[in-house]
């Protein structure tokens, strides 16, 4: 593991553990985009699903929309185009 994907993970598990909800999104997401430029989509769709877990159920709905078109990037390179569509 290479040490911006460590860092990244290092800093979602204190988002998490301190209840920041934001901060949390927000490293999910760092962490599925960096997994997502290594071409690991699958790996990359669990962290990005976390991220929108977290925005849905804590965040204001504006916070969706980076989300909703990162899920809809990686549905598309998984070739899930149904899937792609909703969150496009």
């Amino acid at each position: 593991m290479d040490s911006d994907l460590k860092s990244a993970k290092s800093a979602y598990q204190n988002a998490k553990a301190e209840g920041n909800h934001r901060e949390e999104a927000r490293w999910a997401n760092v962490i599925g985009d960096i997994l997502k430029n290594r071409g690991e989509y699958v790996k990359a769709l669990k962290w990005i699903k976390i991220d929108y877990d977290v925005s849905r159920k804590h965040l204001p709905e504006k916070h969706l929309l980076t989300t909703c078109q990162s899920l809809g990037e990686i549905y598309l390179r998984l070739e899930r185009f149904d899937d792609a569509l909703i969150f496009q």
